[in-house]
């Protein structure tokens, strides 16, 4: 275990994941650099950290060095989510390995990736890091190849490598449309009508509930592979719906007789969370 006095880097800190993992890492007094690529005014918000701008799309001879050589990288950044079939993913998936090829060979020894759930592809039930991955949308597909060629690299190079595969993240998201957010404009009355299909079963996970679990990777400083982030358990939509509006009553103005409109996902999955549960002892 290294101290919490170790430089961080975080590639792609500017998303809602990213802000809640920053404020959670200033907490424990870490060196924090962070990449934003684009002039958002959250780089006002964590005076603290040192930002970086940063274009995967433009190389550069040694991230590495450009990122201030960071004793652990945590590789958050990927864009046109949730546009999950988008073809574009695939060049992403070539810019992300360009990027992370660069970063191990110009001498990072630990590095942390945020995969998907929807690695594994339309399966039911309890889903395992032991079962075979077998995406069948663009963003996951890409994701999966990403894993692949760093596992092949993994061979070559000696670095620790933790890739996370996190469940159904939910919580504030200032740049996108979810589920949560629509609870909560629901409870405002900014929006009238609501169509659910309230009959999925998903495994939520709080977005604290994911930065607290990769500030545990971060600390451990260990070569843990693939892990499962999720709660270990299935719960009705209709369930998370009612858990977390505020104005109960309004259960009954939510249409649950929706269609789900991911086609790629089954009805029914969660994670086993038993590798997580080992490794922070939850």
């Amino acid at each position: 275990m290294i101290t919490n006095r170790m430089k961080v880097a975080i590639i792609g800190a500017t998303g809602s994941i990213g802000q809640e993992l920053l404020i959670n890492l200033l907490k424990r007094k870490f060196n924090i650099v962070a990449t934003y690529n684009k002039n958002y005014k959250i780089v006002d918000t964590f005076p603290k950290v040192e930002w970086k701008k940063l274009d995967i799309k433009i190389n550069k001879k040694n991230y590495f060095k450009f990122l201030g050589s960071p004793d652990i990288i945590v590789n958050l950044a990927w864009p046109d989510i949730p546009n999950y079939k988008l073809k574009n993913h695939f060049k992403t998936f070539y810019y992300q390995k360009r990027l992370n090829y660069n970063l191990i060979k110009n001498g990072l020894k630990n590095l942390i990736i945020l995969g998907t759930c929807y690695e594994y592809g339309k399966k039911n039930g309890k889903i395992s890091e032991k079962m075979k991955a077998q995406p069948v949308v663009p963003y996951a597909i890409a994701k999966l190849k990403l894993l692949e060629s760093i596992l092949v690299l993994k061979k070559k190079k000696n670095f620790k490598f933790t890739w996370l595969r996190p469940f159904f993240v939910y919580g504030k998201n200032k740049k996108r449309k979810t589920l949560f957010s629509l609870i909560n404009e629901f409870d405002k009355k900014k929006i009238t009508k609501l169509n659910v299909c309230g009959s999925l079963i998903r495994d939520f996970i709080s977005i604290n509930f994911l930065s607290l679990t990769i500030i545990k990777i971060i600390l451990l400083y260990k070569d843990f592979g693939v892990i499962n982030v999720c709660s270990g358990k299935g719960t009705l939509l209709k369930n998370f719906i009612k858990k977390h509006l505020k104005i109960k009553k309004n259960i009954k103005k939510i249409n649950m007789d929706g269609k789900n409109p991911n086609d790629f996902e089954s009805n029914s999955f969660w994670g086993d969370n038993s590798k997580l549960k080992k490794i922070t002892l939850l």
